[in-house]
């Protein structure tokens, strides 16, 4: 006979507790792991991010932008889902961990609460829609669908935001995602490499992604701007001294 997977239920899923002189079933705990694996397995977090948490995330002692941003993570996931709508729009330049923030709340959040999350980056997402712009072979069905799942998912996370610069048939499918999210008050975290004003010569979010995106996003995203050195840098540069 095959030896039961949990020991406690032996596979039923079910155990029964006693409460005063009765003897009620509750659901075994096997079965809200088995939950928060099937939500981790779809949430499409990045294998190198798989069970990262906050902390995990250590800010550098110098940079105090980190350390708010860390701190605004962790007031999200105590808040969250009571957040009004509001989520997070993590802004700063590349390797100061805005990727890592996005899924230390995701893990958490999934872990903590249950919570239905699915990450997205911008250019898998144009790669995917810009599959449609070629009318003799657009497949409207999988891009309806993944458009309807991401407007769907309770907390959507929206990685590399203005990555790259998309075609006006992309733009309007991404607006019309973040548009149908905004009117049914679901809340989006994102993140980007750019900010909403000049730095040298580099383009604002604005003109990465458009003024009609970025105005949305104004109202569904406090922006939070993380400054530093790339720490993959720092981390190799340590490693080879």
């Amino acid at each position: 006979m095959k030896e039961a997977n949990c020991k406690i239920c032996q596979d039923s899923g079910w155990v029964l507790v006693k409460v005063g002189e009765r003897e009620i079933a509750r659901p075994c705990q096997c079965q809200q792991r088995d939950a928060q694996d099937s939500l981790i397995t779809n949430a499409n977090i990045p294998p190198r991010f798989y069970n990262v948490d906050l902390r995990g995330f250590k800010p550098e002692k110098e940079e105090s932008s980190q350390a708010r941003a860390k701190k605004a993570a962790e007031k999200f996931i105590a808040d969250y889902p009571g957040v009004g709508g509001y989520g997070l729009l993590f802004q700063g330049g590349t390797g100061v961990g805005k990727t890592r923030l996005l899924c230390c709340i995701a893990n958490q959040l999934i872990k903590e609460k249950n919570s239905d999350v699915v990450y997205i980056d911008w250019n898998d997402l144009t790669r995917e829609m810009r599959s449609g712009e070629d009318a003799a072979s657009r497949d409207f069905s999988n891009i309806g669908q993944l458009i309807q799942r991401l407007a769907r998912v309770e907390l959507l996370l929206f990685d590399e935001l203005g990555a790259s610069r998309p075609s006006p048939w992309v733009e309007d499918n991404i607006y019309f995602l973040i548009n149908r999210r905004y009117n049914n008050n679901r809340v989006t975290l994102f993140a980007s490499n750019y900010f909403d004003k000049k730095i040298d010569n580099q383009e604002t979010l604005s003109e990465r992604i458009g003024n009609r995106i970025r105005s949305r996003l104004y109202e569904m995203a406090r922006s939070i701007e993380i400054l530093g050195t790339d720490y993959r840098q720092r981390y190799l540069t340590k490693e080879n001294k």
